[in-house]
């Protein structure tokens, strides 16, 4: 640990959110839980701030893009744009697209408030993340006392959400689809909680908010927002659909379907073309892989031991079929099964295969875990020890959990010798040049810049706010652009001057030469 890359800095943050756990894990002991889960909910806090401040620039795939839109929502709230300029030669792709209906505005609207709040800063496009993963501790620990009535297993999977290498890179926007599932997972887990207290106090404005959280979770990333009728319309089958079980399930439905086809319809409003083949765009990821996301039935299962360490799936699984033959509540168990069966049923059988997909479901196994931790406990120690042995071994599961070395190793200039380990030291001297890049534009601008490296393209136009564009511009395109008022500046990045187009502005390899980023 202290013979690391991590900077002093870096060192203090991670020696403060351990001390917090500590004392989390000592206040349990004592029976004090709402200070421990407290303490829990801070130390959290801090690491997610840590994540957050991890890689002083954006990363790729897709947090540059989410950045750049977020940050042209600040003036323009209801218009999610990737370039604001229509005359550059732009596609229906959603990374060269002018309107950017890629995913829906919830989490782009909560990073383009945090970017008005505090500016244009990495760590602000990730505060949200940071927020949101933080609530997701106590979110997880009501979840599981709801099920199990142990305040034990309900401080066990709150440690284990807190301590997470996962959570930890979505935070730090360092996984596919970032900050769209770091806020997607809790505002999910919300609706799944607000449904459990719905259950416990048949009360309908518990209902609402489940509905509400169901309808922020569409508008965060579509279908699997609404899970949380999945269970609920099992339960109240089950009920033969007696009116005040219906009733509330129907009332959250409308709440979820309001706020969501809210926007939709909004979309195919201003934008029909666009929004129907985006929609269809989503669509063929059930039968086609699409930007080549595919995998096997089984990859759903090895992201488990890939990204929560130091599980494997063949350790959740059981736990979760354990957990749901120990739950007293029938209910519960409806809820329990048909997620987790529901999700990787639906995922296995679709063709696109992303690592988050599945792991909407993360609470419901970190629940597993815990409860499983302490079965075990319990059965072999004795009562004066199990306390002292679970709160040893949950300890334990968390240093593991958090895997400070992989992080090192993903997010510092660590030396070592795997290609693996080059990108994040190329991001740093690619940052440098671009600073050197943008004062040596000439003239009065604006500008606009072509045959950039795609994602330092979009990080420049996050930074600098000049568009740019991963291709050389036809002579007709650098005309029309002329004609608007702008300075077409082109790198030259190895391609012969006499080929590129006239009424240029050059930037010669001679004069600066890209860091070689790759132009995937």
């Amino acid at each position: 640990m202290f013979d690391s890359y991590f900077t002093a800095g870096q060192q203090a943050t991670i020696t403060l959110a351990t001390a917090l756990g500590l004392g989390a894990l000592a206040l349990h002991v004592r029976h004090r839980a709402r200070w421990a889960l407290l303490l829990l909910t801070l130390a959290a806090f801090v690491l997610r701030l840590f994540a957050a401040w991890l890689d002083p620039f954006l990363n790729d795939w897709d947090e540059v893009f989410h950045a750049v839109v977020a940050k042209n929502l600040i003036t323009d709230p209801f218009t999610p744009k990737l370039y604001r300029e229509t005359a550059l030669p732009l596609t229906d792709s959603w990374a060269r697209n002018h309107v950017w209906l890629h995913k829906p505005p919830f989490f782009l609207w909560q990073i383009a408030f945090s970017l008005k709040l505090f500016g244009l800063e990495y760590w602000a496009v990730r505060l949200p993340s940071a927020l949101w993963m933080t609530a997701l501790v106590p979110v997880t620990a009501r979840m599981a006392w709801l099920f199990t009535h142990e305040r034990r297993v309900a401080f066990g999977a709150a440690l284990l959400t807190t301590f997470s290498f996962y959570i930890q890179e979505l935070t730090a926007g360092a996984l596919n689809t970032d900050h769209n599932d770091a806020i997607f997972i809790p505002v999910v887990a919300c609706s799944w909680w607000a449904l459990l207290e719905h259950w416990r106090s048949h009360r309908m404005g518990w209902a609402l908010l489940a509905g509400l959280f169901s309808g922020c979770a569409l508008l965060t990333k579509w279908y699997m927002g609404l899970s949380v009728f999945l269970p609920w319309g099992l339960v109240v089958l089950g009920a033969r659909l007696r009116w005040p079980e219906l009733r509330p399930m129907l009332a959250a439905l409308l709440v979820a379907c309001t706020i969501a086809g809210a926007w939709i319809a909004a979309m195919f409003i201003r934008f029909p073309a666009l929004a129907a083949f985006q929609w269809g765009f989503k669509a063929q990821h059930f039968s086609v892989p699409m930007d080549g996301h595919e995998g096997t039935w089984t990859f759903h299962f090895d992201v488990i031991t890939d990204l929560l360490p130091p599980y494997a799936w063949w350790v959740v699984l059981p736990a979760l079929a354990w957990l749901v033959f120990r739950l007293p509540d029938p209910r519960h168990r409806v809820l329990l099964g048909a997620l987790v069966v529901g999700v990787h049923a639906f995922f296995a059988v679709a063709a696109t295969k992303m690592v988050s997909y599945t792991l909407v479901l993360l609470p419901l196994y970190l629940i597993a875990l815990a409860h499983a931790l302490f079965t075990l406990v319990h059965a072999p120690v004795r009562e004066r020890w199990n306390a002292l042995v679970g709160m040893a071994a949950l300890a334990l599961l968390g240093l593991l959990g958090l895997d400070l070395e992989r992080t090192q190793f993903r997010h510092s200039s660590y030396r070592g010798e795997l290609v693996a380990q080059d990108p994040w030291r190329e991001r740093m001297r690619a940052q440098a040049f671009e600073d050197t890049l943008v004062a040596k534009l000439e003239g009065p601008g604006p500008f606009l810049l072509f045959n950039v490296p795609s994602q330092r393209g979009f990080e420049l136009m996050f930074r600098f706010g000049i568009e740019c564009i991963d291709m050389v511009p036809p002579q007709e395109v650098v005309d029309r652009l002329r004609a608007k008022g702008y300075t077409v500046a082109v790198l030259q990045d190895t391609h012969p001057p006499d080929q590129l187009p006239q009424g240029i502005q050059l930037v010669p390899d001679s004069v600066l030469l890209y860091p070689r980023i790759p132009r995937d």
